[in-house]
């Protein structure tokens, strides 16, 4: 009997009526002969939440404890959905990333899976059980509960698609596939039916990772087929794989972030075991963190820029504080309520594309600032704009009139 993973995020799990959903959705799996493994994240906001309250008792909070904290939200998720599944008379049974046979290193937060032994869900499977894996999380070879990062259930689709022999993995959202931008904030956007994995890729690097970047590099690696499908019954989807229906485009998406803040030091000294600690201080954070050093005309020291999400604005400027408190010269500014507007695609570079943006500058003024990579170009605005800098670059390059 045909295999396949799905995968269920945390915001098409944001409650129990969508978990219920979820539910049906695999009821249909199942009633086309195919036997599921089923990996959920953590309802939308429960991993910011836990994480918020860890600080309250220890700012710097990480390592073991911390791990084992977060890894309860995706362990929640696995037995509601178990429930909901068992209501509606399948049999299913939840597992967590240890009892699903992930092990993984050592690097509590960011662990990395060594391996999987597919024995425990092989026999859930055998049973005649839909296994129900908490996923971003195993255990190191201590048995020490581990997580894998942000998305890191993406990795755990992945992992347990490419163990079981999966057919497919499908990836569940609260929208229909992959479209040229977000069709709750704009209405008139395309789907896109076909994607390589360099293109979601791509788009991760924008910063709209709507898989995991290290997700789909081990579904590269290893061919592994992808569907992005929104939780309706019916709903339309995405397959990434081999096949690119963007390929000519020289924009085929535009993104827009939620509301971040930019985080600004000035005078930051050239010493590289202070860079060091500065950058591993953001990465411990576990959230989604940005950051760039740029050299200024003058002797006064490198400039660091950070986009954090704008609620942890204060968090991070008080945690960046606290570490330079030793660096005098060193001050520290905070922009909030801005927004990342991005473009992706091969041409963002071309004539056409730079057009486009002035265009789009002389109505709504020039961005706060930008960045690009070699596939994507983006923008930081007043988030009093932002959704007409996402309307406009779109008509101006994906829908004109």
């Amino acid at each position: 009997m045909v295999q396949r993973v799905l995968k269920f995020g945390g915001s098409s799990l944001a409650d129990t009526d969508r978990i219920d959903a979820a539910a049906a959705r695999i009821q249909e799996v199942l009633a086309a002969g195919v036997r599921p493994i089923v990996v959920v994240s953590a309802m939308h906001g429960i991993t910011s939440r836990l994480l918020a309250l860890s600080r309250r008792l220890r700012p710097s909070a990480s390592g073991p404890e911390l791990d084992r904290l977060l890894a309860t939200g995706e362990m929640q998720v696995a037995a509601l959905l178990a429930l909901a599944l068992h209501q509606r008379g399948v049999v299913a049974r939840s597992f967590d990333g240890g009892e699903a046979g992930i092990t993984t290193d050592d690097c509590h937060g960011r662990a990395r899976i060594l391996r999987v032994d597919p024995s425990s869900l092989a026999d859930s499977l055998d049973r005649g059980e839909v296994p129900v894996v908490a996923g971003f999380q195993g255990v190191n070879s201590c048995g020490q509960v581990t997580t894998l990062g942000r998305g890191g259930a993406d990795i755990t689709a992945m992992a347990l698609g490419r163990a079981h022999q999966a057919d497919q993995v499908v990836i569940f959202r609260d929208r229909e596939g992959v479209h040229s931008t977000d069709p709750k904030l704009l209405a008139l956007t395309y789907r896109l039916d076909r994607l390589i994995y360099d293109e979601l890729i791509d788009l991760a690097e924008a910063g709209t990772p709507i898989v995991h970047p290290q997700a789909l590099e081990m579904a590269r690696a290893h061919r592994q087929r992808v569907v992005v499908r929104g939780l309706t019954e019916g709903s339309d989807a995405t397959v990434v794989g081999d096949e690119s229906c963007v390929q000519n485009l020289p924009v085929w998406s535009v993104s827009l972030s939620d509301p971040v803040a930019l985080i600004s030091a000035d005078s930051f000294p050239h010493d590289v075991p202070v860079l060091a600690g500065l950058l591993n201080l953001l990465e411990s954070t576990d959230l989604p963190v940005d950051a760039c050093f740029q050299a200024t005309d003058s002797d006064s020291g490198l400039c660091l820029a950070v986009t954090v999400p704008d609620e942890e604005a204060n968090n991070i400027r008080q945690q960046l504080e606290d570490f330079l408190h030793d660096q005098p010269r060193v001050r520290v500014a905070v922009e909030r309520r801005r927004q990342r507007v991005a473009l992706v695609g091969k041409g963002v570079a071309s004539r056409k594309v730079e057009m486009a943006v002035e265009r789009v500058e002389q109505r709504l003024g020039p961005p706060m600032g930008t960045y690009r990579g070699p596939h994507h170009r983006g923008f930081i605005v007043p988030q009093s704009v932002g959704g007409s800098w996402l309307a406009s670059l779109h008509q101006e390059l994906i829908h004109p009139a």
